[in-house]
């Protein structure tokens, strides 16, 4: 009997202590407790797109609900994943030590089972029988902390599981509710009547720009043509808030200004890696110039937000507003789309690099006069 709890309570030092010196309690209760809170802005987020179709400003209100959803979406997927990751971590290390664990607890559930005196007696005499004794008064205690400690972990291991059942929960009802959002942002923009159009276009010569244009570049240079009835007049100036625009879509710089690809293509713009429907907003108050398909970059927006100077969007799946329309800042012009589609793989290359979400890719071009501009020098 001695022996074997001598032996169980070297490998219980040895692999399981070194375990639970190893791996935090602490740490991992407290991603659990920071999961929560995302939680919790989750439900708030999605509670705000619930009361944004009724407020008196609804296309505003939604697509500011819409982009905190988003953002706080976000936060929820880093918690879940680190929490995953811990989850698996605990999972593995129980897995691996299991057969030491069963040692440690069938060794202690012997122990307590009879009276420690008819354990500790020894066939060499009454001194190696007080040997014994002390050898035990010594190891029962550790291992019992180190049960204690492996209890501990499994309601560690408990906590997270459940706190990612909820985290599931959260996110599919907001999912749901987001949905209806995007359903309630069409139909307020389809609905609007207020804002005012700087010009019409001209549909046959915007079909002969579409089919005459070979590329992106061609096509926003010559994009101006196809209005009717434009007024002279300038737009106020934006270059003194060069530098402090809002990028248009939340999302990660996937490539830079005049980058080479993998396949050696060097582009006039960058590409944002976004989640799929992100909404896309105006950084400022713009004209529309264009907006819808074009060739093989999915549909995309052209907005003039002063004279010669264009912000170009390319690989929506949904667009809003019209043609020559003036919109404010902020507006919402178009969302991402659900999935990655045909006809709109351009920008797709290496789109997940950065998270398996950040599935959609959004090509981001500024051009002043016949010159491109490095997006990045306008936007934070």
């Amino acid at each position: 009997m001695i022996s074997i709890i001598k032996k169980t309570a070297i490998i219980s030092l040895t692999t399981i202590c070194s375990f639970f010196c190893s791996s935090s309690v602490v740490a991992q209760s407290s991603k659990a407790l920071e999961t929560i809170f995302a939680i919790e802005a989750l439900d708030l987020a999605t509670a705000d797109l619930k009361n944004a179709k009724n407020a008196k400003k609804r296309i505003n209100s939604l697509s500011q609900a819409i982009q905190s959803y988003e953002e706080t979406l976000a936060i929820l997927r880093v918690s879940v994943r680190d929490l995953t990751l811990q989850q698996s971590q605990v999972q593995n290390v129980l897995d691996q030590n299991e057969n030491e664990i069963m040692q440690l607890l069938g060794v202690l559930a012997t122990v307590q089972k009879a009276p420690i005196a008819g354990q500790i007696l020894h066939p060499n005499g009454p001194l190696a029988t007080a040997r014994s004794g002390m050898i035990i008064s010594d190891i029962v205690p550790i291992l019992q902390e180190n049960v204690d400690q492996l209890r501990d972990q499994v309601m560690v291991l408990k906590q997270l599981s459940e706190t990612q059942f909820k985290a599931q929960a959260s996110l599919k009802t907001g999912l749901l509710e987001l949905q209806n959002a995007h359903s309630n942002l069409g139909r307020a923009i389809a609905n609007r009547k207020d804002l005012p159009k700087r010009f019409t276009a001209d549909p046959e010569k915007l079909k002969i720009l579409i089919k005459a244009s070979d590329d992106l570049e061609a096509f926003a240079a010559s994009v101006q043509s196809i209005a009717l009835n434009e007024p002279s007049v300038s737009l106020p100036s934006v270059r003194e808030r060069k530098g402090n625009l809002n990028l248009p879509v939340r999302g990660k710089v996937l490539r830079k200004f005049n980058e080479t690809d993998a396949s050696g293509t060097k582009r006039s713009g960058i590409i944002l890696a976004t989640d799929p429907r992100a909404i896309v907003i105006s950084p400022t108050a713009a004209t529309i110039r264009y907006l819808g398909p074009l060739l093989d970059f999915g549909n995309v927006a052209i907005l003039e937000p002063q004279n010669g100077l264009l912000f170009v969007f390319a690989g929506m799946e949904t667009v809003y507003g019209e043609i020559g329309q003036v919109i404010p800042a902020l507006s919402p012009i178009g969302l991402m789309p659900s999935q990655s589609i045909e006809g709109n793989k351009i920008f797709k290359t290496q789109a997940n690099i950065y998270s398996g979400k950040l599935s959609e890719t959004l090509y981001v071009e500024v051009r002043s006069g016949a010159e491109t501009e490095n997006p990045l020098d306008w936007f934070k």
